[in-house]
């Protein structure tokens, strides 16, 4: 596949999310946020020591992860969230209830106005929640093809002894069987570690 394909697919999955419906994709939002919860309660407690967790704020028809984030923030854990910045690199600030928020300068979304800081600041998380269009069983994942989370996947490793937990949320008809190849693999994609769906749950791959 080409990488004008790969565009293509974009949109097409772009569509598709559309297309359920906000019904289907608040059925299966909660079904994934509570599957999401229920395993992260249940890590042993060297997993989940640092009780820090990166994820997104929900923006468009991506999956509605913000129970995830209210959840936690009430068990205790720190939640970070990223910041997209005009060189395509990503700052992190911390989210909680009711946090000061403003609308980004590089798009239609809103984010909180707090400090900023590099990719450090994450990288002794529990868990980062890696956003996608589609995944496979192999862990590569389709992003939405600004690049920002496969810079902080590369740097992950030369800045942390213990990389966090990489977990994907998608809707059920976005993973993929690796063997049919519904996207172009890169060179330099790196894969996460889990894929999570209402249907599957958490799925290691």
């Amino acid at each position: 596949m080409s990488l004008e394909t790969k565009d293509e697919l974009r949109r097409q999955f772009f569509s598709q999310r559309k297309e359920l419906g906000p019904e289907e994709r608040q059925r299966q939002s909660e079904s994934l946020s509570e599957q999401l919860l229920d395993w992260y309660r249940g890590l042993d407690a060297a997993s989940r020591f640092a009780k820090k967790v990166a994820l997104t704020i929900k923006f468009g028809t991506e999956p509605d992860t913000d129970p995830v984030m209210h959840a936690l923030h009430a068990d205790g854990v720190e939640i970070w969230v990223p910041i997209s910045n005009a060189d395509r690199s990503m700052s992190w600030t911390q989210w909680y209830p009711q946090v000061p928020m403003e609308q980004s300068k590089l798009g239609p979304i809103q984010e909180p106005t707090g400090e900023r800081f590099g990719p450090e600041v994450v990288a002794d998380a529990d868990v980062i929640f890696v956003p996608a269009l589609a995944a496979d069983t192999a862990g590569y994942r389709l992003g939405k093809g600004g690049g920002y989370y496969d810079r902080l996947l590369e740097a992950l490793p030369k800045i942390a002894d213990d990389v966090p937990l990489l977990v994907t949320p998608l809707f059920d008809h976005e993973f993929f069987a690796a063997d049919a190849e519904a996207f172009p693999i890169e060179d330099h994609d790196l894969p996460v570690q889990a894929v999570a769906t209402a249907a599957n749950g958490i799925v290691w791959v």
